[in-house]
């Protein structure tokens, strides 16, 4: 079978795979992501919208030479640097289409729950996913559900330099690559490859069943299949499911642990405060690497940077807060060794605590009797009744003023609360979990 011939019967595949398992797509809306210009679906056929990091006309001059006489598609939501949730916002579908672009995702889980909150109740997620047997990728070894866990949990960002070592080190052609860390960290390596690989005989088992046990996962799996002579990739059908004990892989139930115990956990774990500093949106990893360089040029990861040693030194973790202000003007909270935009977060804010400088007020113009004005008021002054009781001296007295209440606030720390590290971690800046999803169709030509 050549290559065109794969290429059109892959799309009949994939199309009957999604029909069949959402069979009322034309009077759904739904979400195709990295479609370039290869669609499941197209306008004609349905409500469907297409997302991608780069608007049309950037797209067509980046891959026009792969796909020659080729229609891509109009991009209705343009990512750039911004996160899926960040671009779809209040947007909300029946159904995602993502086609050879979870490989490139960063962030697997993270991608997964943003997905999740942008679908309707019910919503489908159909995926085609490459297997690294067949692909340049066939020597890598398979990447665990421990691995992404790790990846998710790290603070909402991703450092990617193990992703990049992986696909050069085991990549098909890597005989012919020179790989140095000093290009690893300074990101010099630009070219397409998979963050993460994975087989369809054992996809199921070793990344869907242990990420749905450990709560991770929140999708039931309606279809897993595999077409013998496509070969290179395998296509799957997922649920949004609401209800952790209905969640099922093709029907089975999988049985998932309890939750946690939200009061053993310490509100003070480093990993836990720096996860809710990401959450809250106040730190802007991108601000940060553009107004201070040095950590951009230094391949540091922006967020530890900041918390453990930039917060100190009056870096600001975005506009929103100055951390030497916060700092300065409540030595409490110097003193207990807090990270300042977390204690701001967390007591700061409750407290009334200021997270900016107050601006300057202009000041007051001052009265000159001379000019046209002071005149004015003061032949209006004269011309007032001068019948009142000038021996009223209660009249003229002043009313006294009540005295100021001072508020005086403590942080809510414990004493053992760990001083910050001096040195930041030296790890590499996180990718965006979206910045490489139009690469999806490379992996067909592999």
């Amino acid at each position: 079978m050549s290559d065109i011939e794969k290429d059109n019967k892959r799309d009949i595949v994939r199309r009957k795979i999604f029909m069949k398992n959402v069979p009322d797509y034309a009077e759904l809306s739904g979400l195709e992501i990295g479609a370039l210009c290869s669609p499941l679906l197209t306008k004609e056929e349905t409500n469907v919208k297409f997302y991608d990091i780069f608007p049309k006309e950037t797209l067509i001059e980046h891959f026009q030479e792969f796909y020659p006489g080729r229609t891509f598609v109009d991009v209705d939501f343009v990512a750039k640097t911004r996160s899926l949730s960040e671009v779809l916002g209040n947007n909300k579908f029946d159904y995602f289409i993502a086609n050879h672009v979870i490989e490139h995702i960063p962030d697997f889980i993270g991608f997964f729950k943003a997905v999740y909150e942008s679908l309707n109740e019910r919503g489908k997620f159909f995926l085609a996913i490459p297997d690294r047997r067949f692909t340049f990728d066939v020597d890598r070894p398979e990447t665990s559900a421990g691995h992404l866990v790790v990846d998710y949990e790290n603070n909402g960002s991703v450092d990617a330099a193990e992703h990049i070592l992986d696909a050069l080190i085991y990549h098909q052609d890597r005989a012919h690559l020179n790989i140095y860390w000093s290009d690893i960290e300074s990101q010099r390596y630009n070219f397409v490859h998979h963050h993460h690989v994975f087989n369809y005989e054992n996809f199921l088992e070793r990344i869907i069943r242990p990420l749905i046990r450990m709560r991770y996962f929140p999708f039931s799996v309606l279809d897993c299949h595999y077409e013998e002579d496509l070969d290179n990739e395998f296509d799957i059908v997922l649920e949004k499911c609401t209800d952790w004990d209905e969640i099922h892989i093709l029907g089975e139930k999988v049985p998932v642990q309890p939750p946690q115990d939200e009061s053993s956990v310490n509100i003070y774990d480093f990993r836990l405060q720096m996860s809710q500093i990401t959450k809250s949106g106040w730190f802007d990893p991108v601000w940060y690497l553009t107004s201070y360089p040095t950590v951009r040029i230094s391949g540091l990861n922006p967020l530890k940077h900041y918390y453990f040693w930039g917060a100190y030194h009056g870096f600001n973790p975005s506009e929103r807060f100055d951390s030497k202000y916060y700092l300065d003007t409540n030595p409490d909270v110097r003193q207990a060794g807090l990270n300042p935009l977390w204690h701001y977060l967390h007591n700061g804010a409750q407290e009334g605590r200021q997270p900016l400088p107050p601006k300057p007020v202009a000041p007051a113009q001052a009265f000159d009797p001379g000019s046209s004005l002071g005149k004015e008021e003061t032949e209006a002054k004269d011309g007032q009744d001068l019948g009142a009781d000038k021996n009223d001296i209660s009249a003229a007295a002043p009313e006294e003023a009540p005295a100021e209440a001072h508020v005086k606030t403590t942080a809510e720390a414990p004493a053992e609360a760990a001083e910050a590290p001096a040195e930041a971690s030296a790890e590499a800046p996180a990718e965006s979990s979206e910045t490489q999803a139009t690469e999806n169709d490379s992996d067909t030509r592999e």
